[in-house]
């Protein structure tokens, strides 16, 4: 016992140190998401925004008419919004009103909200693994956390509803890739469910087919491959119960599938470099996105080529998943215009990209480097872009997330003093502008709102 008690010391001692130089990389490393909530938490509001009108309220005004439990279920699997059919959704909506008796818009933006740190753990978990120096994996994993945590996807944030759809069946997506790869059977099971729960948030998780039957079939998992096949069978069933195929929000008459054949392949780069998309929709980011679009496109073929995705399978069945939901998205949403790419509720796509190549670069390169990270020009470059990139994008969400949450309670200010039981005042916003989009939704969000407050599914703050 004595001859063993120095050892267990001599080892203790050199883990402290290793811990202690950790110290700093962490708080680099978790700077950016104390920025990120910090500013969200601040802009927060409990009102219902846009197509909150129509998913979430008359969703929930439908419900409240429905009597028996069988009839809810079904009117809930019928239930569908534009092309999608968003379960995770209304259930999220439909047990918290079962739960409190109302609705909370805020609550419900802070679930999707918090989607993005699950995100980041999700990549940490993929990122060198093999790495035992914790200090030098937080400081190479930095850029990645500031691209995540930062507001140039700010359109998404602190909204019910693409909160919840379009970061939690990223995260759902991803968490599914990542379990198939693991050999124990719960963690198949929860590839299923994760697989399932992706397709319940949005369509793109229905994209998780090609990718897991690929990983199960190279893996000659021949029994968990058919288990994958009727786990799709059964979304596909859920998805196709009085399904409406003439939705297409690009084509209002016409069929989804048929808008699924006008791809553009410069949308389908846009979407991918749409990262660059700093400068909003103007000339500039165009050519920007286009550009890091082209470039992500050649690196990740060149990776490809050199075997690095043999070696990170995680990795790039991830990026697989990302490419093809660009590719969707291009299918549904080309006919917009090119512009269309780049709206800040799709660059989540493209920073999460931009993270794949970061972390090759460092997996490849910078983490057989013997030299101090800071001596390393391509370290220290992408660090710096990745911060003033966050540092920047935080300003202009920032006043993005102000500006809505003024709009938003000046319109319900209105809405609730309005002299004219006929005005279209209301939380409805414009963005600056004037379409027929708004104006319909406008006419229809005012006799939603009303009813839902009448049925006391949902009571807006006063002012």
């Amino acid at each position: 016992m004595s001859a063993a008690q120095p050892a267990v010391e001599v080892g203790a001692g050199r883990e402290r140190p290793s811990a202690r130089r950790a110290v700093i990389p962490g708080l680099f490393v978790a700077a950016p998401a104390v920025l990120f909530y910090g500013i969200l938490f601040r802009t927060l509001i409990n009102l219902p925004l846009l197509d909150d009108y129509d998913a979430i309220l008359g969703f929930l005004n439908r419900m409240a008419k429905v009597s028996g439990t069988g009839a809810r279920l079904r009117f809930f699997l019928a239930a569908q919004h534009n092309e999608y059919k968003i379960f995770f959704e209304h259930g999220v909506a439909w047990a918290q009103y079962a739960l409190i008796g109302h609705v909370n818009f805020a609550a419900i933006s802070v679930l999707g909200d918090s989607a993005v740190a699950v995100l980041a753990l999700l990549l940490w978990s993929m990122f060198l693994r093999g790495e035992k120096d914790l200090a030098k994996r937080l400081a190479c994993f930095a850029p990645v956390s500031w691209l995540i945590f930062q507001l140039e996807y700010y359109e998404t944030l602190n909204w019910a509803m693409p909160s919840v759809e379009n970061l939690w069946v990223i995260v759902f997506s991803l968490g599914a890739i990542r379990c198939l790869l693991l050999p124990p059977a719960k963690a198949y099971a929860a590839a299923i469910a994760l697989y399932a729960l992706a397709v319940s948030a949005l369509g793109n998780g229905f994209l998780l087919f090609p990718v897991g039957l690929s990983i199960l079939a190279r893996r000659r998992q021949m029994a968990r491959a058919a288990g994958w096949l009727a786990a799709t069978a059964i979304c596909i069933a859920a998805y196709a119960y009085r399904y409406d195929i003439h939705s297409s929000q690009a084509h209002p008459h016409g069929s989804v599938f048929a808008t699924l054949l006008h791809i553009r392949p410069d949308y389908v780069i846009a979407f991918i470099g749409n990262a660059g998309a700093f400068a909003g929709t103007s000339i500039l980011s165009r050519v920007a996105s286009l550009a890091l679009g082209t470039a992500l496109l050649l690196f990740f073929a060149w990776l490809l080529r050199r075997g690095y995705f043999r070696g990170n399978r995680c990795a790039g069945y991830c990026v697989l998943f990302l490419l093809l939901t660009a590719a969707g998205v291009a299918g549904l949403r080309s006919d917009f215009g090119l512009m269309q790419s780049l709206v800040p509720r799709y660059t989540v796509y493209g920073l999460l990209l931009a993270s794949f190549a970061w972390m090759a670069v460092v997996e490849e390169f910078l983490s057989k480097r013997t030299g101090p990270l800071l001596s390393s020009q391509a370290y220290v470059a992408g660090t710096a872009a990745a911060v003033i990139l966050a540092l920047c994008m935080d300003e202009v969400g920032y006043l993005q997330l102000a500006r809505r949450r003024h709009e938003a309670t000046q319109g319900m200010a209105a809405y609730e003093h309005s002299a004219s039981a006929g005005s279209l005042d209301g939380p409805v916003l414009s963005f600056g502008r004037r379409d027929a989009v708004l104006d319909s939704l406008r006419t229809r969000a005012r006799p939603i709102l009303d009813e839902s407050i009448r049925l006391g599914i949902y009571e807006p703050p006063k002012y």
